[in-house]
């Protein structure tokens, strides 16, 4: 069974007695020089940062940043647990991801403090330059992930870099500028970078898989940059800003591609092959499948009828945002779209990302099992998916119902494709649209869609550069569906309002025509004990249609009203009542922080 690095020294018991009382330490301040002149215990306390910080599954992520759920929201699935925020209504005091009490030794500044203390204490030890120099690289990468989790959010926070005594209020100091902290998470990535291994995922050994690599760090900066660089942080679109986002996600590309790293083969599999031959992944959380270190996506994403959530259901709008096999969009003249068979030829991606009525998913090792979405009683499943989709991506047709909650698939946080997109989004913006071209063809070389006569893979040709700026947006949202990535754009492109506002999402309601019912689609056939009437329907010809109707309708009772303060939130009213000299964001409650400056 793999050990992934954060897990691993965690439950050695090969060490000594020390090991329990570096974990339970309360204030790791009181650590002796003796835990920096030791490379296990070192490593130890590094790991035990892993386990905290890095990032996991949206379905089970207990240490991510986002307790809020915000990380899910977006016009991909039905998520319903931020009404307040789609519709307007968001309290003052509702997006706690500045931490969850400025004294918790969970909180996010105290995950900050564990890797200020690393990075200022472990030179005080007699390790040898190597390892010291290789062990603080993984802690600026952590300490930079912490803080641009708050700042994409908030704007300016304070960018502690010392460990704070215990006792003192943690964050009772002002909010650094804007500018200010992305130029420190920068300088935290710069140094990561040049600590780190060059080496990539695929050729970690078992116990150190998901350790931070000069790759990850590199295309972490890139990312960083181009938030920065877009109009939730750059409504002037200052062009120099544009200009360092390129550059940093150029050097990333580049160097990713000097340490080994490709598009992996098959998009399908790109999240579930952890096997040496996939060179595409670049940042993740690796998981055992113990009680405790796995993940319970699947144990969320399945349907009722594998024993699991049904969550993350694709909506219409999605469903309509892949292309088809040639490139082309469903609404675009040539494309081939049929309204009825809305699943036929499409993109690749489609399938691999999208499960509807009546398509084989042959999950539980079940290679001819269907799947059933119709509307009726009784369900096919226990509770029918809302949006009359579900979501494929990153499932492992292998794992067995009663496994889904001791899920052993990776979170994989960064990939190639991302770097890829990110560079293209640099690129059209810096017009250099040849660049962008030739980063969304290669994805969609890989995605399986056919190249044409006139070799664009379905891109119209000569694009301005909103145009471009579209088919990016819209490549991404494919690409990265239900890998934490949609929320983000549309805040950082500001597409929240400026595009969503005023619209609902939509969802596809599939119902049994007259006079079938669903209980004659379930009964048995006569003589037969194992095949229903649904399973022997052909979902791609006229038994279809014979049974099943189909009509797009409203998934929100409202539509988005996204307000604009939104895309800095309020500060938590406990950190602003303990830490008077922070100041609350504009247009929130009592607000005079400026997050542009």
């Amino acid at each position: 069974m793999k050990k992934a690095i954060i897990y691993s020294l965690l439950a050695a018991t090969t060490l000594t007695g020390c090991t329990k009382k570096i974990l339970d330490k309360r204030d790791l301040t009181g650590l002796g020089d003796e835990t920096w002149s030791n490379e296990s215990t070192a490593t130890l306390y590094l790991n035990r940062c892993y386990a905290v910080m890095m990032p996991g599954f949206p379905a089970n992520n207990g240490t991510s940043l986002l307790p809020y759920a915000l990380h899910d929201v977006s016009d991909e699935s039905n998520t319903t647990r931020t009404t307040a925020m789609l519709l307007g209504n968001l309290a003052d005091n509702a997006v706690t991801d500045f931490g969850n009490s400025p004294t918790s030794n969970t909180s996010t500044y105290a995950n900050i403090r564990r890797c200020n203390i690393l990075i200022q204490e472990i030179d005080k030890g007699t390790l040898s330059e190597d390892v010291r120099t290789r062990l603080k690289a993984e802690a600026y990468f952590l300490r930079a992930w912490n803080y641009f989790n708050m700042v994409k959010l908030y704007g300016g926070v304070p960018y502690v870099t010392t460990a704070q005594e215990w006792d003192e209020n943690v964050i009772n100091v002002p909010r650094n500028k804007t500018s200010e902290c992305i130029d420190s998470l920068v300088r935290d990535l710069n140094m990561a970078a040049a600590g780190c291994a060059k080496t990539t995922i695929a050729s970690q050994t078992t116990g150190n898989r998901g350790r931070i690599t000069r790759g990850a760090a590199l295309a972490m900066k890139g990312r960083v940059l181009l938030t920065w660089a877009s109009a939730q942080f750059n409504p002037t679109n200052n062009a120099a800003r544009w200009e360092e986002a390129y550059k940093a996600n150029k050097a990333a590309y580049d160097s990713l591609i000097l340490d080994g790293h490709a598009l992996f083969g098959t998009f399908a599999n790109v999240l579930t092959d952890e096997s040496s031959g996939n060179k595409e992944v670049i940042m993740v959380r690796s998981y055992n499948g113990t009680d405790g270190w796995s993940n319970s996506y699947e144990n969320s994403a399945r349907p009722r009828s594998e024993g699991a959530g049904g969550q993350y259901q694709p909506t219409w709008d999605l469903v309509k945002a892949f292309p088809m096999k040639n490139g082309k969009a469903i609404d675009e003249a040539g494309s081939g779209y049929d309204a009825t068979y809305y699943w036929k030829d499409r993109d690749p991606r489609f399938a691999a990302t999208v499960a509807y009525n009546g398509v084989v998913w042959g999950l539980s090792a079940q290679p001819t099992r269907k799947q059933w979405t119709y509307i009726g009683t009784p369900n096919p499943e226990a509770t029918v998916t809302t949006t009359g989709f579900y979501s494929r991506k990153g499932i492992n047709l292998n794992t067995l119902a009663v496994n889904a909650a001791l899920g052993t698939t990776d979170w994989v946080e960064i990939r190639l494709a991302e770097v890829m997109l990110n560079l293209a989004e640099c690129a059209n913006a810096t017009n250099r649209q040849a660049e962008a071209y030739d980063m969304l063809k290669r994805i969609r070389t890989r995605a399986g869609i056919t190249a044409g006569s006139d070799n664009l893979y379905g891109l119209k040709a000569s694009m301005t550069t909103d145009e471009m700026f579209k088919a990016i947006m819209n490549e991404r949202r494919i690409e990265l569906a239900f890998e934490n990535k949609r929320y983000d754009d549309l805040r950082r492109t500001k597409m929240w309002s400026t595009a969503l506002n005023g619209t609902k999402r939509q969802r596809l309601e599939i119902a049994v025509k007259a006079p079938y019912t669903a209980t004659i689609l379930n009964n048995f056939i006569a003589g037969s004990t194992t095949v229903r009437v649904r399973d022997t329907i052909n979902v791609d010809g006229p038994s279809y249609t014979q049974f099943f109707t189909a009509t797009v309708k409203d998934l929100d009772a409202q539509p988005i009203n996204y307000l604009d303060k939104y895309y800095f939130y309020g500060i938590p009213n406990t950190h602003l009542t303990r830490s008077p000299l922070i100041k609350n964001t504009n247009g929130w409650t009592g607000g005079t922080f400026d997050p542009l400056q």
